[in-house]
């Protein structure tokens, strides 16, 4: 009943809004309102796909003034998080909110005025998910880019003569599946801002963060989050339940209240709360997020956006990616406690395939620029194009936010300066360099303050924060003899308890595909964390890490990681043999 009061409420709101909307309107409703009240024509419709678009462009525009797509960013069931106040969580102007639709009139991006007033034509596209919706974005902006061209074709004009793409936070990987693909032309080029420009190893950055506040949480009454962690918590009432435990973990609500430049400030804080700063300061340094608001901000992903990923049939679809069986987390304590999974290699790839960028951009010049303290998209992003690119087709700039660490948070001088500085190498002036972007930026704000790309910040590391590769040493060692066909596996682990085990597995039998327990001894306890072979009894999989194989012509030196499912095949229960891949 509250959920239905919650729904009567949003929508009369959102009336209220649209009546609002269409008497401050100063244009036809076949045009496009720009925020000082320019008005443009205007086009929206739905594709193949079931994707969305706006278009709108200058009267009078031809081929040569060009054609710029505006890629958004992140859109879900819940929109953002504020919590300050918790209402904010809820858009009552989006009807997605309930139903995770797209918006069917999506919005033409931040410099939409600009950019038209400087005679470019303009198209967006919803896409068909919400969410991470790489999957088939580039499907969505192929139509777009063709239902642009068919608008042009019936008032006798042909296709853009320039054509760029500009994308920010998730619409910068989106932008980057856009160039990899075949199924638009070569961008001449992009803008990026903010951009998740390494992939879908974000998502690993928001796993290993849960993990490791489970883990310094678990004692304290109240803080748990949902479980399973790979199931979609209920909304509203979900969300409610989310921000008391991070309030009873860390004190959330009294820490944003306080100034986090003022030392006073902040040494005052943790008198009064020294358990919780004590368990934030861990959780912070640990997990390498930068403040209590991009814990909150990157805990709401990981506990109500990568269960939607996993189970959305049209993502993931049931498969379940992140593996930490073996990951090192830097800390003692958080080692120990830590929940351990386990993941079959395809379901991994099934998420970076979707997205990672290869680098294969043809000829397309790109400008990505970041804030150096983003909490959510880190800078770090940026390593994957300057290591996947050439230099000569690459430009990073980075806007020194210390004071004020934000995602996306540039003034509309330093966007502009970079979109200004892209549209001159791309008529043929030299490539710009990041000191290029703040002269420019300083030649056209009207405050000084407006602009601050630094120089001398660099990008040196990459995604994600604990490397899944050359993970720790294993403890115990595993093998499988191909003359007799048993494997053997020493300490092995039950994830979940600290018991460990000694196990040699028999080959199947003429008509069976598992491998049935031929011993099975316990071996003791173990009072500290140790990567070895594990059983996830909520996935039914046996993880068996770096196995040699023995009696094997001509021999074989690399090791394997083999995965293997626990299965009946109605006579007997044993182990089918599922993965394995090479270890690196």
């Amino acid at each position: 009943m509250i959920i239905k009061h919650c729904r009567v409420l949003l929508t009369i709101l959102s009336l209220l809004y649209s009546i609002h909307a269409l008497a401050a309107s100063n244009c036809a409703s076949d045009e496009y309102e720009t925020e000082n009240g320019a008005c443009y024509p205007v086009w929206h419709g739905e594709t193949a796909s079931g994707a969305y678009y706006t278009i709108a462009k200058p009267t009078g525009w031809t081929a040569a003034n060009g054609l710029v797509i505006w890629n958004h960013g992140f859109q879900s069931f819940m929109t953002g998080f504020e919590p300050t106040d918790l209402l904010s969580l809820l858009n009552p102007f989006w009807d997605g909110y309930y139903t995770g639709e797209v918006q069917d009139k999506p919005g033409l991006g931040p410099y939409a005025e600009i950019l038209l007033a400087e005679g470019y034509a303009l198209a967006a596209s919803s896409y068909s998910q919400t969410g991470w919706a790489v999957f088939d974005s580039h499907i969505s902006n192929a139509e777009l880019y063709n239902q642009f061209l068919t608008l042009a074709a019936s008032e006798d004009l042909v296709a853009p003569e320039q054509f760029y793409i500009v994308g920010a936070s998730l619409g910068g990987i989106v932008t980057m599946r856009d160039l990899e693909s075949d199924l638009l032309p070569d961008p001449d080029g992009a803008l990026i801002l903010c951009g998740a420009v390494a992939g879908s190893i974000n998502w690993f950055e928001a796993f290993d963060l849960r993990m490791i506040y489970e883990s310094v949480c678990e004692a304290v009454p109240g803080a748990d989050l949902p479980r399973p962690w790979y199931e979609h918590p209920e909304l509203l009432f979900g969300e409610i339940e989310f921000l008391d435990s991070l309030d009873k973990c860390t004190s959330i609500s009294s820490r944003l209240l306080i100034d986090e430049n003022d030392p006073l400030e902040v040494f005052a804080w943790e008198l009064q709360n020294s358990d919780a700063a004590d368990r934030l300061e861990e959780i912070l340094e640990t997990s390498d997020t930068r403040n209590i608001f991009f814990l909150g901000l990157n805990l709401w992903y990981a506990v109500f956006q990568i269960p939607r990923l996993i189970n959305d049939e049209s993502q993931l679809n049931g498969l379940i990616p992140f593996q930490n069986a073996g990951i090192d987390y830097g800390d003692g304590s958080v080692n120990q406690s830590a929940l351990r999974t386990v993941a079959l290699p395809s379901a991994r790839e099934a998420l970076l395939d979707n997205y990672t960028p290869t680098g294969n951009i043809g000829t397309t010049r790109i400008v990505s620029i970041h804030t150096s303290h983003d909490g959510l998209v880190k800078v770090q992003n940026q390593m994957a194009l300057i290591d996947a690119l050439p230099a000569n087709q690459l430009t990073v700039g980075i806007v020194n936010d210390s004071n004020s660490p934000s995602h996306c948070g540039f003034t509309v001088d330093e966007g502009l300066a970079a979109w200004h500085e892209l549209t001159d190498w791309v008529n043929g002036g030299p490539q710009p360099s990041p000191l290029d972007l703040e002269l420019n930026c300083l030649a056209t704000a009207a405050d000084e303050v407006d602009c601050n790309y630094d120089p001398s910040l660099s990008v040196f590391t990459a995604l994600p924060s604990f490397k899944r590769h050359n993970a720790v040493a294993v403890t115990g060692n595993n093998s499988y003899d191909s003359t007799s066909g048993e494997l053997y596996l020493q300490s092995l682990q039950l994830l979940g308890t600290d018991t460990t085990y000694d196990l040699v597995l028999q080959p199947p039998t003429a008509g069976s595909s598992l491998f049935t327990i031929k011993s099975f001894n316990e071996t003791g306890s173990t009072p500290i964390w140790q990567h070895s072979s594990a059983f996830d009894a909520n996935q039914s999989l046996l993880y068996v890490p770096r196995v040699n194989l023995l009696n094997v012509s001509p021999p074989d030196n690399n090791e394997y990681d083999v995965y293997m499912r626990l299965e009946n095949d109605g006579n007997v229960d044993g182990l089918e043999f599922i993965e394995f891949e090479v270890t690196p």
